[in-house]
């Protein structure tokens, strides 16, 4: 089951207290890559065919293709910060950073034991994240970007030694073609690009773009494109009094009436209700 993650903030990133409950609920994945810290009691924590039993301390590290749950002891529950956050804020950093998350399932080990100084350091990081972005001092985005940087520093140095040399050069190959297909998609996404322009773009087949493009964002190239797009109508609804017809098309739907539809079905409300209610006219 593909959960929905829906960010609080003008980062992609959340970060949230959570109990599982005391039985097995179906495991789910989502695009954002995330990173759990048990705060209390015990339990388990499911991936796919692994599952590892949960003490206060211990770390968990979570991609955006495995699926995975928690479940709370039944007579000492579990509880958690998770910190969840889109790849993007890596990929624009240094592609690097993703690699601890470019694991397959069944090699990989997503649990960091309590009482190591990997995941006290962690768990010190996963609690600042959440403190900032629950009390919203000024600066804390940046405070919180920073933070989540410093994690995927500590992330990769401690798995850069689980990897061969050869597995390494091999990753970090994959990693960097990933940042230009992605980086080509956000300079052209107002355009009417296709899966096709990526893959001629990167001298790839059309289906290893979609593969690749899939494992990496969690989600259809379709799906992705709408969601940018939605993203810059959403911004500009907000910001201009542009009519609707011009932000259509300037956020790079080809035709109003599937704007319309694309912006209803992830909004949950239309172009015009989403201005009424956040737009520059309500700051006056």
């Amino acid at each position: 089951m593909k959960m929905k993650i829906e960010y609080d903030n003008l980062i992609p990133i959340n970060a949230y207290l959570w109990c599982p409950k005391p039985y097995l609920q179906p495991l789910h994945f989502h695009s954002s890559l995330e990173m759990g810290y048990c705060l209390e009691g015990k339990g388990q924590f499911v991936f796919e065919n692994k599952q590892y039993e949960v003490s206060k301390g211990d770390v968990f590290i979570v991609n955006n293709t495995e699926l995975h749950i928690a479940q709370s002891a039944q007579h000492d529950p579990s509880r958690y910060i998770f910190v969840n956050f889109d790849p993007s804020l890596f990929l624009e950093e240094d592609e690097r950073l993703l690699l601890p998350f470019a694991y397959r399932s069944e090699r990989f080990e997503n649990h960091i034991a309590a009482g190591t100084a990997l995941a006290q350091k962690i768990g010190a990081l996963i609690q600042q994240i959440y403190e900032e972005l629950n009390t919203k001092d000024e600066g804390y985005l940046t405070i919180s970007r920073c933070k989540l940087l410093e994690l995927g520093v500590t992330l990769l140095r401690h798995y850069r030694n689980t990897f061969s040399k050869e597995q390494w050069l091999k990753m970090s190959k994959s990693q960097r073609e990933i940042k230009e297909m992605m980086l080509f998609v956000k300079e052209k996404y107002l355009e009417p690009l296709q899966l096709t322009d990526v893959a001629a773009h990167l001298g790839w087949s059309s289906a290893r773009t979609s593969r690749l493009f899939k494992e990496h964002t969690g989600s259809s190239f379709l799906n992705y494109m709408t969601q940018l797009r939605i993203s810059e109508a959403r911004k500009q609804l907000v910001t201009n009094l542009d009519s609707i017809a011009d932000i259509s098309f300037s956020s790079g739907f080809q035709s109003l009436a599937s704007f319309y539809r694309a912006f209803s079905l992830v909004v949950g409300m239309s172009p015009q209700e989403y201005r009424k209610q956040f737009g520059v006219n309500q700051l006056f």
